[in-house]
């Protein structure tokens, strides 16, 4: 099992199939509130549509890129601290050595594809928001919720995750 599997095996994410079927409009659906769910559903408020949109935007183009093996866009859209330890076994600068370590994580890329696969089948519903930390919640293309963080680094909305958290 590659590294990402065994990622994806200690998070509960990726396990959409990513064909691209469409489901019914859930955007208005509530989230789950159990108490393993809580502290994305509950985390700090709601942000502005403003900041949803900007947030969605960069997450859409994360997972798409990740679905395609595009490791060099995936890696332009995480925040520093996942792009470092997607890095951390090498002395390059993070950002140049991450697309590099992503494919390595990935590999072999047939095997991974299922893990790899965009969930995103509608825009976020949530951006629960709190500083510049946040939880992007949506409903998934799966039938299934997610919630993945998300940080503010200069400005902008970075991923701060390889995967999702399934709800």
């Amino acid at each position: 099992m590659s590294v990402l599997g065994a990622l994806v095996a200690g998070c509960g994410g990726g396990s959409g199939s990513g064909s691209g079927e469409s489901t019914t409009s859930r955007s208005s659906a509530p989230f789950p509130s159990s108490k393993s769910d809580a502290k994305f559903v509950k985390f700090g408020s709601e942000a502005s549509a403003a900041e949803r949109e900007a947030a969605n935007s960069v997450l859409e183009t994360n997972l798409k890129a990740r679905a395609a093996a595009d490791f060099k866009t995936q890696c332009a859209t995480l925040n520093g601290r996942t792009q470092s330890e997607i890095a951390s076994s090498t002395t390059k600068d993070p950002a140049s050595a991450c697309p590099a370590e992503l494919k390595n994580l990935a590999a072999p890329l047939p095997a991974t594809k299922k893990i790899r696969a965009n969930t995103l089948g509608e825009p976020i519903a949530e951006l629960r928001i709190k500083g510049d930390k946040a939880w992007a919640l949506y409903h998934g293309n799966n039938g299934k919720d997610y919630a993945i963080p998300m940080e503010k680094e200069g400005g902008a909305w970075k991923v701060g995750a390889l995967l999702a958290t399934e709800l």
